[in-house]
């Protein structure tokens, strides 16, 4: 009896330890937990490192940077676009001067559950996120034939779709930013 008890204690333990639903796929990493009493971890945040490099599967994905904006493929995207439809990123003034001059050094614009940087004109970085910072957006993304968009936070399957299958998927402790 005691060591059935230890064994379903140690279970519990453990597996509220590993919460969060970390989806892998080339340089897209996305996270999802149980929300809005889900049954399915729902992907909530997003994030797309073109600078480490990115398939044609992702890259071949839409946006819709708001309800008005047309549909735009990674690949397509530029400045010129996202300033359209996004501010530009302003740095907290809690921030250490040292952020703020390492954000100087990229265009970013935030805005809508979206963050896109370029450098030199160039995409180098995307996070989509519907629950962050408090607060709930709703981004909005599409599969590379633009039949299909969907709000986030997503099901893996509707993650599947829009982005490709996962590399990997495991469970990890939180989201690290």
């Amino acid at each position: 009896m005691c060591r059935h008890l230890i064994l379903t204690l140690l279970a519990l333990i453990l597996s509220a330890c590993a919460n969060v639903s970390r989806f892998e796929k080339n340089s897209l990493v996305a996270f999802g937990q149980l929300l809005d009493a889900s049954n399915e971890p729902l992907y909530y945040l997003i994030r797309i490192d073109i600078k480490k490099s990115a398939n044609s599967r992702i890259m071949s994905s839409q946006l819709k940077l708001s309800p008005d904006s047309p549909p735009i493929a990674l690949v397509e995207m530029r400045p010129e676009f996202v300033a359209n439809y996004l501010p530009p990123f302003i740095p907290p003034p809690q921030w250490p001067d040292a952020w703020k001059l390492k954000a100087k050094e990229e265009q970013v614009y935030a805005g809508n559950g979206f963050n896109i940087a370029f450098k030199e004109g160039q995409l180098i970085f995307i996070s989509i996120c519907s629950h962050c910072a408090g607060g709930r957006e709703d981004p909005s993304v599409g599969t590379p034939d633009r039949q299909h968009f969907y709000t986030l936070p997503l099901t893996e399957q509707q993650v599947i779709e829009v982005f490709g299958h996962p590399d990997r998927i495991y469970k990890v402790n939180e989201v690290r930013y």
